[in-house]
């Protein structure tokens, strides 16, 4: 939430005045603070826990954006992988789109875009490499790991990158082998070939790196959202023979938006006055028909809010300026420059504000923000005037508030 309290003190005087089913999931913790000079450009930063390859190899990752999410999904080779049947590892590299809630305005949607970056995984052979290969005895197991695949799961294949040269970790009993590969949007497959008969093979879990993107994150209002997207392991994912104990992985986004409001009010108080000046009642004698002003803001931001009404001084639904023993009441009212708009799609024109914001619940921009001044209006109307003293000073002060939390 953010909310922007803009403190306006009101002063006039007459005569002189002062001046899929069991698929495995991955909650997602994420917020995106767009900039409200530039919020079509704003980054999701992902706050979810790691887990997976980027802590089992912290250094691996660390300091290149690369992080890593396990998910407890195992690939099985029962029947073995006979020598020279390629493996394709085919990956959902292009982004996807899928819709967002805002967990707390009905109705109100956003479109995020997620891809697969990045894949890893441990796999576990039935027999050691090096009984497999008939390696020598005397060399590290990484060796006859190297010996098995063509190329080395180690290194990059087609379109795919190594994290870096030591993205790859074997177990010293021989069995076991991590990797993990970057998947650039222009990857199609990253096959891997044995040169040996495998008896048997399992990947242990499926780690990624995923990215995520707001389609128009200048037209996210602050609060959470929430949404999910499903990728099929055995359709999304091709890993060939070897075949996924769970059909689909599911990450659950819980999105939390953080806009800033940025209004540029370049006065803090106003002086009411009737239109075209007091010289009529000064050099006449005649009471003026209502005393106004108006007064000019900018809004810096593309981001919904709402405004509210707060007074030093409250009436029936306004504020009210004082002599010290009497009171009038001040009409104030809003006019947003296009493309701004209320939550109806209609133009908001000298839309009353009111303590509790009513018909201000939700402005929003309809495009982008021209930069354009808005005004607020200040009012006193003739009946009120009516009963003004004299030669007196009406004072009050109004609080305008702009929430973009919504």
């Amino acid at each position: 939430m953010n909310k922007l309290i803009n403190r306006l003190v009101l002063g006039s005087a007459l005569c002189g005045f002062a001046s899929l089913a069991n698929a495995a999931a991955l909650e997602v913790q994420a917020e995106i603070r767009p900039d409200p000079l530039n919020p079509g450009n704003a980054e999701i930063v992902n706050n979810t826990l790691e887990s997976g390859y980027c802590t089992e190899f912290p250094n691996n990752c660390r300091g290149k954006g690369i992080r890593s999410d396990s998910f407890p999904i195992v690939f099985t080779a029962s029947g073995g992988i006979p020598k020279g049947h390629e493996i394709p590892f085919a990956f959902p590299v292009t982004w996807k789109t899928f819709t967002v809630e805002h967990t707390s305005v009905p109705g109100e949607t956003a479109e995020i875009q997620i891809r697969i970056a990045g894949v890893g995984t441990r796999y576990r052979l039935s027999a050691t490499a090096q009984s497999i290969t008939n390696g020598a005895e005397g060399q590290r197991p990484i060796f006859y790991h190297a010996l098995l695949w063509q190329p080395s799961w180690a290194l990059p294949t087609g379109s795919c990158q190594q994290v870096n040269d030591t993205s790859h970790g074997a177990t010293t009993d021989g069995f076991g082998f991590s990797t993990f590969w970057l998947t650039p949007e222009n990857v199609t497959t990253c096959p891997r070939t044995p040169e040996f008969n495998i008896p048997g093979m399992t990947l242990q879990s499926l780690d990624v790196h995923y990215e995520l993107r707001a389609v128009r994150p200048e037209q996210l209002i602050s609060g959470n959202y929430h949404g999910e997207y499903t990728y099929s392991t055995s359709g999304d994912f091709n890993f060939g023979t070897l075949t996924p104990n769970d059909g689909a992985m599911t990450f659950n986004l819980n999105l939390a938006v953080k806009q800033d409001v940025n209004i540029k009010m370049p006065a803090d108080s106003i002086a009411l006055a009737p239109k075209g000046g007091w010289m009529e009642w000064i050099t006449h004698g005649r009471r003026p028909e209502k005393i106004l002003g108006d007064l000019r803001f900018f809004i810096l931001t593309s981001t919904p809010f709402k405004m509210d009404l707060s007074c030093s001084q409250p009436g029936a639904g306004t504020c009210l300026i004082s002599n010290g023993t009497h009171e009038v009441p001040v009409d104030i009212s809003v006019s947003l420059p296009n493309p701004w708009m209320d939550d109806a799609g209609q133009s908001v024109a000298r839309r009353p504000l009111k303590i509790g914001g009513a018909g201000l619940e939700h402005l929003k921009p309809a495009g982008l923000p021209t930069r354009q001044p808005s005004l607020l209006h200040f009012e006193v109307q003739q009946d009120s005037v009516a009963t003004m003293h004299d030669a007196s000073n009406y004072r009050g002060t109004v609080n305008i508030t702009f929430d973009s939390d919504i």
